[in-house]
């Protein structure tokens, strides 16, 4: 069986989904032929920078914005006028991307983003589609009745998709997929000294993705000061100018380890206490499966806002809607143990660690 998946570049959680799901063919089902192709490379150059680097920037500098535009486009005629300049748009710039199912000519393709979906209807193509929603939350963008199957994370999301027109019968709640090494417990004691970090003392890791820089330098020096009796690990992610300024407030804290862009973030969650990040999809499932408590900070308004409304229901979180405020929710949770130990619980009822293998059984069960 040829399984095709398709991504966009537009934050790096629609790729990891499908990273994920890629991985997980590989180790799980090795009579499976998957490959994975982000759709922005078979646009134009102008269109992949422009679209992958719009939202990056709109959520970075103008959150209101995105938050506004994410709202007016669930509207009835908003949603119309721009599925005629999608379809209009989509039928006529990707023959490359064309040109690659043809020539793949895979049993199924699975998007984890309604780019491609909306391309391949374009064009009508005869392959069965699944789409994968990578939040807890589903935008009307990516509601499509000629699809084949919607892999969501919730039953909430099923509800929704049910309220927009599409059939309970094409709807599978699996979660979000996240790579197979998040399923796999590693020894605790022996990454703790691969860390140099000492058993029985909290640790704090802050993960950079989806802030500006100037805020992550900031929820920094506020987690630094609040929790002087714990360890920090600060992630920066590619971004060695950020490195370098966390680096530096760290050389005034002792307790507090600074590190770039790392491949082994599921062993930095084993060892953490408590996770203070945005609330992104792929990584708020990451940090479940590890059963690791969130403080979600500052929250972007459309479906971060709605992932943190999840996992705020939820008991894994809670939610500091600014910098400032993050000092305070901080010192709350190390004051009171018997807290963290409850979110930590609630992880463990809303955590789907087999999702990405559950997608693939669902598609070589139906479409074999």
């Amino acid at each position: 069986m040829k399984i095709l998946i398709l991504s966009v570049t537009a934050g790096a959680g629609h790729n990891r989904a499908a990273e994920a799901i890629k991985a997980e063919a590989t180790l799980s089902f090795p009579h499976i032929k998957a490959e994975y192709y982000d759709a922005l490379d078979f646009s134009s150059k102008l269109f992949k920078t422009l679209y992958s680097q719009s939202y990056v920037f709109m959520v970075n500098r103008t959150p209101s914005l995105w938050g506004l535009l994410y709202h007016e486009m669930e509207k009835g005629k908003e949603r119309k006028k721009t599925d005629k300049i999608v379809n209009t748009y989509d039928k006529h710039a990707y023959p490359k991307l064309i040109k690659l199912i043809k020539r793949i000519e895979p049993d199924f393709i699975i998007c984890t983003h309604f780019l491609p979906v909306n391309v391949i209807l374009a064009h009508s193509i005869n392959i069965p589609i699944g789409v994968v929603v990578t939040d807890y939350d589903v935008h009307k963008l990516w509601v499509n009745k000629d699809l084949s199957v919607y892999f969501v994370a919730s039953d909430e999301v099923k509800w929704q998709l049910k309220k927009y027109g599409v059939r309970e019968s094409n709807i599978v709640v699996t979660g979000i997929p996240i790579h197979p090494t998040f399923r796999r417990s590693k020894d605790r004691k022996e990454l703790l000294a691969k860390f140099g970090l000492k058993d029985g003392v909290t640790t704090i890791l802050l993960l950079s993705g989806g802030f500006g820089m100037e805020k992550v330098e900031d929820a920094f020096e506020v987690i630094a000061n609040a929790a002087q009796d714990c360890q920090i690990l600060a992630i920066a992610g590619k971004n060695e100018k950020l490195k370098n300024k966390l680096s530096a407030i760290a050389k005034g804290y002792p307790n507090c380890k600074v590190y770039g862009f790392v491949t082994n973030i599921d062993e930095f969650m084993q060892v953490s206490d408590i996770a203070i990040t945005k609330a992104g999809g792929l990584t708020t499932s990451e940090c479940l499966v590890k059963e690791l408590p969130m403080i979600i900070v500052s929250p972007i308004p459309g479906q971060e806002e709605r992932n943190c409304d999840f996992l705020l229901e939820s008991g894994a979180a809670v939610k500091a809607k600014n910098i400032e405020l993050l000092d305070y929710k901080l010192k709350s949770l190390l004051d009171n143990t018997s807290s963290i130990r409850r979110m930590r619980e609630a992880t463990l009822k809303i955590a789907k660690p087999n999702a990405a293998k559950d997608i693939i059984e669902y598609i070589v069960t139906n479409y074999k």
